[in-house]
């Protein structure tokens, strides 16, 4: 039975249905590849932003046709509760299957995201557009990264699909608009006269023609060096990573600022993502260069404990000054000795409200993290042969700290997936405990993020 002439007709039938949806300011998401195209009609029906939504589907390791969950472009893993707690798995044990196909995905989103940022979709209507359900599985998949991501309402939404799917959806989505449920489904091409495949080529050429038509849809992060003299003379370079619409005055924002290792510097390949999505998430990223790092002044030899501490106290200090900053919500961030410099300065700086503190470990800061009393996020490497669970248990830290393992993952965390876990929980812990912008929030419809999840892992830095 031929429903529709092709995606775009079935797409028109589609928005009409979901027109009501209008004044909810939904976000509208396409499901790549196919999904895109009605994505687009739908979008431009609504009003709404459009975004392409970048996952597969997660099969169980020893039951390859029961779908568990996704991986999203970030390797963020979500878990479908109903087949994962049937199957006994965690995300955690999803780490080496979300690998596998995590490639293809990062391919894509080069090419996608170097056009259209991905869009924050916390606390609004979102709705998931896919050209038609036939088993659910990819759909089941997309609801929960986008629950994870902080969803309001999510809506599934296509222009046909079998009734059995359907069943399952509702008991995922808040809302499931399928308006064709023939009882004798067959394949989803069956609802089309034309039904050709999308290329990633098709799906580029429209993201371009919705940017061109809509220029100001999610500006990026807006980075900015400033300088500050440290106590022997030497000028100090800081990276700000300000939220997007930032300008002269507003806020004030939360802030998080990030000390370095030895021998490493504000633009780690660690640091940037976390502090660059924290800007999209609406607080200010802070990327410290100490004393002969960087592009700072002065030789590395100058760079000891003490003028590290020094250097960091006084850019804390510069730093709080600025009317953009809340000066009452704080965060540090450290990697490396800078781990040890930023839970010793949270110890004595009651404006510091959070901290995340991540390997390469070395040693000091599981002895330091026992007396801590600023809630604290340690994450570490499975792979990282300083740490011992027989040092730091979980169940002998302060309450307010958490204990956190990479599975896997080497002491820089370098592969994509041990990447994303480490920046999607940092963000996370430092968004729970410093909170949102009190003023001067951003605009719904032009801020951009890239992450959410848990601190149990999901994809990470």
């Amino acid at each position: 039975m031929r429903l529709f002439h092709d995606r775009r007709e079935a797409a028109q039938e589609l928005a009409r249905v979901l027109s009501y949806l209008k004044d909810d300011r939904p976000i509208v998401l396409g499901l790549m590849n196919s999904g895109v195209p009605l994505a687009e009609v739908v979008a431009e029906s609504l009003d709404a932003p459009l975004d392409v939504l970048l996952i597969e589907r997660l099969a169980a390791p020893k039951n390859p046709e029961h779908i568990v969950g996704a991986v999203d472009e970030h390797g963020r893993i979500s878990m479908i509760k109903s087949t994962a707690r049937w199957h006994h798995l965690t995300s955690q044990q999803m780490v080496e299957p979300a690998r596998e196909v995590f490639k293809d995905l990062q391919r894509q989103r080069g090419r996608i995201r170097a056009i259209l940022p991905e869009v924050d979709v916390r606390d609004r209507t979102v709705v998931i557009v896919s050209q038609g359900v036939a088993t659910g599985a990819k759909m089941l998949g997309a609801i929960a990264s986008v629950r994870d991501r902080g969803a309001r309402k999510v809506v599934a939404a296509a222009p046909a699909g079998s009734g059995k799917a359907a069943w399952h959806l509702h008991e995922a989505a808040d809302l499931v608009v399928i308006p064709h449920r023939p009882s004798k489904f067959r394949a989803i091409a069956e609802f089309y006269e034309e039904f050709s495949p999308v290329p990633d080529e098709l799906v580029l050429a429209i993201i371009e023609r919705w940017v061109k038509r809509r220029p100001s849809q999610r500006p990026g992060v807006i980075t900015l060096l400033t300088k500050v003299t440290g106590d022997h003379g030497h000028l100090l370079c800081c990276e700000l990573d300000l939220p997007p619409n930032t300008t002269r005055g507003s806020g004030p924002f939360p802030t998080v600022i990030f000390a370095h290792g030895y021998e490493s510097d504000g633009r780690n390949p660690r640091t940037v993502p976390i502090s660059q999505r924290l800007a999209k998430r609406g607080i200010i990223g802070v990327r410290v260069n100490f004393t002969g790092h960087g592009r700072s002044e002065g030789e590395l030899e100058e760079a000891t404990e003490e003028q590290m501490a020094s250097d960091l106290r006084l850019i804390v200090d510069r730093i709080c000054d600025l009317a953009e900053v809340d000066a009452d919500r704080l965060g540090l961030a450290g990697s490396g000795s800078g781990s040890v410099l930023a839970l010793r300065h949270a110890m004595t700086d009651p404006r510091v409200r959070s901290a995340v503190v991540r390997g390469p470990m070395i040693g000091p800061e599981l002895d330091l993290i026992q007396t801590v009393k600023t809630p604290t996020l340690l994450i570490y490497a499975g792979g990282d042969p300083v740490f011992t669970r027989d040092r730091v248990k979980a169940d002998h830290l302060p309450s307010c700290h958490h204990l956190l393992e990479v599975p896997d993952a080497s002491r820089l965390f370098s592969d994509a997936i041990s990447l994303e876990l480490l920046v999607g929980a940092s963000v996370d812990w430092i968004v729970d405990h410093i909170g949102p912008p009190a003023t001067g929030r951003l605009d719904e419809e032009d801020a951009s993020s890239e992450a959410s999840a848990s601190p149990t892992p999901t994809t990470g830095s």
